[in-house]
This record gives structure tokens, sequence and C-alpha cells, in this order.
């Protein structure tokens, strides 16, 4: 039971963590569109680049973190901590369910899903894709 709840406060830690850097980042995002707009110049859409990538890097890292926790309990994962429990249980009886994201992915990228996934498999099998 303690190692379950150490894994919760990890996840809060990591969840916290990142919306503090998102909201250093969003103002500064804000300022430098609202310069794009005025003024348009293509060192602003280098800053925007580099500021994209720093914000695409964090959730990066939020998500390899999170994921790393998920191996050690698995259902923090799909009932995030910074949900109350009847937003879990309401999101549950929903229809929310881990199959859910399978089902979504597979309808937003179709056919393509079945063979990316054989492909996946096979490379880590050790077997070469043909």
């Amino acid at each position: 039971m303690g190692s379950s709840s150490k894994n919760i406060e990890q996840a809060q830690d990591r969840y916290l963590e990142w919306m503090s850097l998102q909201s250093q980042r969003i103002p500064e995002l804000k300022q430098l569109l609202a310069q794009r707009r005025s003024h348009g110049d293509e060192d602003n859409d280098n800053k925007l680049r580099e500021l994209t990538g720093k914000i695409i890097g964090d959730f990066k890292n939020y998500a390899a973190k999170r994921a790393d926790l998920a191996h050690r309990c698995s259902s923090n994962y799909y009932a995030p901590t910074w949900n109350s429990p009847l937003e879990n249980a309401l999101i549950w009886m929903g229809g929310c369910r881990p199959s859910s994201f399978f089902r979504l992915v597979y309808a937003l990228c179709g056919s393509q899903t079945e063979i990316r996934v054989t492909q996946f498999l096979r490379n880590i099998d050790g077997y070469e894709s043909s």
C-alpha cells in the first residue's frame, strides 16, 4: 500500500513539475506569437521554433517519466492522480477504458495502424520486416 501511495505522490510531483514548466513557457509563447503577428520577421520564427521545441521536449520528458511510473503502477496511468475519485469513476463508467485508446488510434490512423504495429512487433522480436 505504501508503494502505491509513493507512486501516486511521484506522479503528482511529475505532473506539477510539467505544469510549472508550462506556466513559465506560455507567456513567452504568447509574446512571441503577438510579435509575429505585428512584425513577421524571420528571427521571431526561429525563436518560435526553438520555444516550440522546448515545449515539446518538456512534454516528452514528462511522458517518459510518467511511462516509467506506469510500469510500476499502471492504474495511475489510466486514472490520473490529479482527477478526483469521482472523475475517475465517471471516466470509467463512461466507457473510457485502456482499450478505448487502442480503438481511438485505430480509428484515427485506419489500416496503417495494423501494418505499423506488425512491423514494430517484428522489430521487437528480432525478425526483419519485409
